[in-house]
């Protein structure tokens, strides 16, 4: 499947202007000891008194609060460098887990042994995926102590998903996955499920970041991720219901449920988002790719329940679904490494001699595709009368 290299494509919708986070904690008080003095009678004409003890005290009483205060700037920086790379390796282990559930769906739906390779190899990705995030969240207890609610708050949910059944039920629902033993309706529910805990562990992070200005930044592309998970859910269902072969109103009726949900989540995204990162994300727009995911919905539109369907465009459904997907998965990627870059400079600002960390590359090499945002209210408007699409977030 050409869509198997689709690792090499990962998505970039979005636009950051400058770095999100400016300034730094590098302000330095400057403590200047009062000094008296009194006429000296001899070579020299003055000479310092000593300090009084007093005086010595309010000295040190200043530099330690300096100190603290310093201490204090240093550990917000470092939790929310660590929120923003916990961040990253939420979105790395929902992609794979996205196009795990895709996977399935398609080889759940032809009821043979087609994608069944695919996903096997799919797997091994979803797996290192997860081991990277358990990694993260068990560094969550070596960041400095703290009393702060969000911080706490995230270290519980993030210890808690480590011990999630979520997680923990991904082995025997794979194993009965590769051996046709689910049901297609039994394995999406599985992995929304646990692609929605991954969402509110990102949430968590966002509420753990002191700095107004980086968690409204994170807060604002926390749209963008919902808006590809609803993305991630229609191919998911769309591929199924194609390679069944057999059209099922229900289902399409979800599908259009979900483009709706994408729709509110883009257009919350587009409002709230820097002028830079909506500019990248009506740069990155391929209509073409749009007009090829909208004439399959079409096709689905039109069809009445139970009719048959070609089974064979259940893996170009997939492919258009994962073009877009790849689309707004590069704009998240870049944000996100964005956000890190100006943490790292903060911090080499905010301490002396440290060597700012530098992001690793991407693991995914840039692609190119389309998004949901321009035609998909025009075309529910045509598509499914009297079903009207609603603007706004989601829940």
């Amino acid at each position: 499947m050409a869509e198997q290299a689709r690792h090499g494509a990962a998505a970039g919708v979005d636009q950051r202007d400058a770095g999100l986070v400016a300034g730094g904690f590098d302000s330095e008080d400057q403590h200047g000891a009062s000094v008296s003095v009194r006429p000296w009678c001899g070579t020299c004409l003055t000479r310092p008194t000593v300090l009084s003890h007093s005086g010595e005290a309010s000295m040190r009483q200043e530099t330690g609060h300096v100190a603290t205060l310093r201490q204090q700037a240093a550990n917000a920086l470092e939790w929310s460098l660590s929120c923003i790379e916990l961040v990253q390796g939420c979105t790395d282990l929902i992609d794979e887990l996205q196009r795990e559930r895709g996977l399935g769906q398609l080889l759940l739906g032809s009821v043979g042994e087609s994608y069944a390779s695919a996903l096997r190899e799919q797997l091994q990705l979803s797996e290192e995926a997860e081991q990277a995030l358990r990694r993260q969240l068990l560094r969550l207890e070596a960041l400095p102590a703290t009393t702060d609610p969000g911080q706490l708050k995230l270290q519980r949910l993030g210890l808690a998903l480590l011990n999630s059944p979520g997680l923990a039920d991904l082995v025997p629902l794979r194993r009965d996955l590769l051996l046709l033993r689910c049901a297609r309706q039994q394995m999406f529910d599985a992995y929304c499920s646990l692609l929605a805990q991954l969402l509110e562990l990102v949430e968590a992070a966002v509420q753990a970041i002191q700095e107004p200005a980086l968690a409204q930044e994170l807060a604002t592309l926390r749209q963008l991720m919902w808006a590809k998970e609803y993305s991630g859910q229609e191919r998911a269902s769309g591929a199924g219901l194609y390679a069944s072969a057999c059209h099922d109103a229900r289902v399409w009726q979800r599908i259009v449920q979900l483009i709706e949900a994408q729709h509110r989540c883009a257009s919350a995204f587009i409002s709230r988002a820097r002028p830079g990162a909506r500019k990248r994300l009506k740069d990155s727009l391929q209509l073409e790719t749009q007009a090829e995911l909208e004439r399959l919905r079409q096709q689905l539109a039109d069809s009445v329940d139970q009719a048959a369907l070609d089974p064979g465009l259940g893996e170009q459904w997939f492919r258009s679904c994962s073009r877009r997907m790849n689309e707004l998965r590069e704009v998240e990627r870049s944000l996100l490494q964005e956000m890190q870059q100006a943490l790292a400079q903060q911090q080499a600002r905010s301490l002396p001699g440290r060597p700012a960390a530098t992001p690793g590359p991407n693991r995914l090499t840039p692609g190119k595709v389309e998004t949901v945002l321009r035609t998909a209210k025009a075309w529910l408007a045509s598509a499914s009368p009297g079903s009207a699409v609603q603007d706004g977030t989601p829940a």
